[in-house]
């Protein structure tokens, strides 16, 4: 783990080494069962007294990160911050270009699709008028055929054979 630039890294294999010791120091005296605890208790001292600096010290980088204590750092460490926070400010601006431009091919992909609705709302309408002109259809009529046209009872090819066959009866309801 890096915190600002001081590096807080405890490798496991330390951690794993300094078991393995304690377990070899207590299990080569097994009638002396007090410094087995009194080595445990130091172990874990040791282990509190490093994740409390630990702690101190993501708590100083989280304030300096934020523009906070920054009396106590001298320039090269004022530098070193000042690229990070410029680097972490590049990575935002990047993933919210990203964003932004997924986002606008989604609103002019909706917007040719609208569009094309449009264009097939306008031929319907246009059509409906033609047949009703055509036939003389009355307001009541045509209501009850733009409403069939909605659930798209009508088909494309039954509109053009209406248009293209002029001779043949057409029926009038009313």
């Amino acid at each position: 783990m890096k915190v600002d630039s001081f590096s807080v890294n405890i490798p496991s294999f330390f951690i794993i080494r300094s078991t393995i010791e304690r377990y070899k120091k207590a299990n080569s005296d097994p009638t002396n069962t007090s410094s087995v605890t009194e080595i445990n208790a130091q172990y874990y001292q040791q282990e509190s007294a490093k994740l409390r600096q630990q702690i101190q010290m993501m708590q100083n980088s989280n304030r300096h990160l934020m523009g906070d204590s920054l009396s106590n750092l001298n320039v090269k460490e004022l530098k070193q911050l000042e690229s990070r926070l410029e680097r972490g400010i590049a990575r935002i601006r990047s993933k919210k270009h990203e964003m932004l431009l997924a986002e606008i091919d989604y609103l002019q992909k909706r917007e040719l699709e609208l569009e094309n609705e449009s264009v097939c709302l306008r031929t319907k309408i246009s059509d409906f008028e033609r047949l009703q002109q055509a036939n003389m259809v009355t307001g009541a009529e045509f209501n009850a055929i733009q409403t069939l046209a909605s659930r798209n009872f009508f088909s494309p090819n039954m509109m053009d054979n209406a248009y293209s066959q002029p001779d043949k009866k057409i029926l009038h309801l009313g």
